[in-house]
C-alpha cells in the first residue's frame, strides 16, 4: 500500500499508530499540537476522518473515537480511519467552548470558500488570521492530500438533547466557488447516502443565508463538504459535560455503518440502539424557537424527542416567586410542527435568550449558489 503519513504517525498496514500533528506554538515554549491516531487495514481502501474536541466541554466525541479504534479493528478494516480526538488542546484543558487564547468560537476559523471575502466588521481591513486558524489551514490541506471519502466531526449540544446528524447546504458556482449544479446534486445525495447509513436522526442546518452569515460555512464539517467537496456531517452526541454510555456505543455503531456502506467493513446494517431517533415524514430543519420575550425562569412542558403541533404549550415563564410574567399563565405556544431537539442550557433565561431549539418542516433547497452577503 502506499505509505501514508499523518503528521508524524505513520501508517502501518494491519495496526494502530498514535502521533501528533504540529498545532498553535506556546509563548512559554512548547505547543498545542493536534493528537493523531491512524488505523489501517491490511488492504488498500477508502480513507474515513473522524474528528472531535474543538469544543473543549464536548467530550463525547472523544470517548467514541477511542471505544470505535480498538486493536482489533485493523484486521477487520479495508482503507484507514484516521482520528483527531482533540482539535482544540486548548480548549479541552480548561473545558472551555474556546481555547483561552483566542475570543471566537474556534469551529468559525476552518478555511473560506473560494470567493469569500469576509472583512473585520465595520472595517475595510482583511481579517488577521490567528496562529490556530493557520493551523486548521495546515490540517485542512492535510486532509485534502490524502483523498477522503468522508468526514465525521464529532460534538455535544445542549442539555438533554437528542443525538441527531446535521444535513449542510450544499454550494455551487458563485463568487469563485466552481461547482456546477449538477456536481453540488451528486455531493448532496451522497451525504444523504451516507447519514441513512449512519442511522441518527437527520436535521438540516440553517437555511443557507443563515448558514453564511453565522460562519458555518467555516466550520469543520461545512469547510470540508462545501470546500473540498466531500461528504462531511456534523454529529450531536447529546449533552455535554458528561457521558451517556448509550450515545457512545450507539456513534460507534453509527460509524461502523458507514464503513460497511464504503466497502471498508464486512458488517451489515446495525440498527441504531439505546437512543431515541426520530424519523419525520417530511425534512425538518433547525430552528431557535422560543426567544425569551421577557427575564425570568422557565418551567419545561415538553421534552426533547417529542413531537410538538402548533398551538401546543412549549414552556411556562415566571418570576422568582413563581408568578406568570405573559399572558395566558405565562404560557409560550408552538407556532409550529416538528419535534424538540433541546433545551438551552439553564432554566434562568434573560429577555432575547433562545429557550428551545426545534426540528421544524423544511422546505428549503439544499443545493443553492453561494449567498452574497
Amino acid at each position: 500500500m502506499a505509505q501514508l503519513k499523518i503528521g508524524n504517525a505513520g501508517a502501518k498496514a494491519g495496526e494502530i499508530v498514535y502521533g501528533t500533528i504540529p498545532g498553535v506554538k506556546l509563548p512559554t515554549g512548547g505547543s498545542d499540537d493536534f493528537p493523531v491516531i491512524v488505523a489501517q487495514g491490511k488492504e488498500e481502501g477508502p480513507i474515513m476522518w473522524i474528528t472531535s474536541g474543538i469544543h473543549g466541554g464536548e467530550h463525547t466525541g472523544i470517548i467514541t473515537i477511542q471505544q470505535l479504534l480498538t486493536p482489533d479493528l485493523p484486521s477487520q478494516l479495508q482503507g484507514t480511519v484516521i482520528a483527531i480526538p482533540v482539535l482544540s488542546p486548548g480548549g479541552v484543558r480548561t473545558k472551555q467552548r474556546s481555547p483561552y487564547y483566542i475570543q471566537t468560537d474556534p469551529n468559525r476559523l476552518w478555511p473560506r470558500l473560494e470567493g469569500d471575502r469576509s472583512e473585520v466588521e465595520g472595517t475595510k481591513e482583511p481579517k488577521p488570521i490567528s496562529e490556530l486558524e493557520q493551523a486548521y489551514q495546515r490540517l485542512y490541506d492535510i486532509i485534502e492530500l490524502t483523498n477522503p471519502a468522508c468526514l465525521f466531526d464529532l460534538h455535544n449540544a445542549w442539555i438533554g438533547s437528542i443525538p441527531f446528524a446535521f444535513r449542510d447546504p450544499v454550494f455551487y458556482g458563485k463568487n469563485g466557488l466552481r461547482r456546477s449544479k449538477t456536481e453540488a446534486k451528486k455531493l448532496q445525495d451522497k451525504v444523504a447516502s451516507m447519514l441513512n447509513a449512519f442511522g441518527f436522526t437527520i436535521v438540516n442546518e440553517f437555511v443557507a443565508d443563515d448558514y453564511v452569515s453565522k460562519n458555518l460555512h467555516r466550520s469543520v464539517s461545512g469547510s470540508v463538504l462545501n470546500g473540498m467537496g466531500i461528504p462531511a456531517t456534523t454529529i450531536e452526541l447529546g449533552s455535554w459535560m458528561h457521558i451517556d454510555q448509550n450515545v457512545p456505543t450507539a456513534a460507534v455503531c453509527g460509524l461502523r455503518n458507514v464503513m460497511g456502506w464504503l466497502g471498508m467493513l464486512p458488517d451489515e446494517f446495525q440498527p441504531i440502539e439505546g437512543i431515541p431517533v426520530v424519523r419525520p415524514t417530511q425534512p425538518v430543519r433547525r430552528t431557535v424557537f422560543p426567544y425569551a420575550p421577557k427575564t425570568g425562569i422557565v418551567h419545561h412542558l415538553v421534552r426533547p424527542g417529542e413531537a410538538v403541533k402548533v398551538g401546543q404549550p412549549l414552556v411556562r415563564m415566571v418570576d422568582v416567586y413563581g408568578r406568570p410574567l405573559l399572558e395566558n399563565d405565562g404560557i409560550i405556544f408552538s407556532e409550529y410542527y416538528g419535534f424538540v431537539m433541546a433545551w438551552h442550557h439553564g432554566v434562568i433565561h434573560y429577555q432575547g435568550e433562545p429557550v428551545l431549539d426545534l426540528a421544524i418542516h423544511d422546505d428549503s433547497d439544499l443545493i443553492v449558489p453561494y449567498p452574497d452577503l
